[in-house]
């Protein structure tokens, strides 16, 4: 018996010890103007519920990045691999590189001269749909025939309040990444 014992402990602190938690849990933050209005997302619609971030669930879309609490600029994202192109039509909006749909209508690069610009972490760039969110991402997304320099002036506009999310611990309300307990880590390793 005390060899079957010591066998036990011996793999369940191997299991601890070489545990690394895969959980995916980052902010990024992003603005939308469409003809110089900015999009408040106003309706409940775009907002998941904090249970969203507490399910294991990460094959459902929502789950995997969403937006809450009425905060209109901050996305969490729970999965790795996300694309603005995803968030989006989680909103149920639609992003391509040349086109945005919004509850508005769909607003196509080029048309009436006007153009969709993106700005990403200070710097214009064409293609974003397909581009992964990262962790303290900025996105200015810009429909409309504005001078580059109104957009420079709008991207200060693009809320900057991931990096405080991701440091903070707020179980209650999803905002967060923090350290598991000693508990929450042997619970995770024997069950993973």
């Amino acid at each position: 018996m005390a060899g079957i014992l010591v066998g036990v402990i011996a793999v369940v602190a191997f299991r601890f010890a070489a545990f690394k938690d895969t959980d995916v849990h980052y902010h990024a933050n992003f603005a939308l103007y469409i003809n110089g209005e900015r999009d408040p997302f106003k309706s409940f619609t775009f907002y998941e519920e904090v249970q969203a971030c507490m399910t294991d669930n990460k094959v459902d879309p929502k789950t995997r990045v969403h937006m809450h609490d009425q905060n209109s600029g901050l996305i969490h994202v729970h999965a790795s691999g996300v694309t603005w192109a995803q968030f989006f039509s989680n909103l149920g909006y639609g992003l391509t590189d040349t086109m945005i749909q919004t509850d508005k209508g769909a607003f196509v690069n080029g048309q009436d001269g006007k153009r969709l610009s993106f700005i990403l972490n200070g710097k214009p760039t064409g293609a974003i749909a397909n581009r992964v969110i990262q962790s303290e991402d900025r996105l200015l997304i810009n429909y409309g025939d504005d001078k580059q320099a109104v957009l420079d002036q709008r991207f200060k506009t693009v809320p900057n309040d991931a990096h405080e999310a991701n440091i903070k611990h707020d179980p209650g309300a999803c905002s967060g990444g923090h350290e598991l307990t000693t508990w929450q880590r042997m619970k995770k390793s024997m069950m993973e």
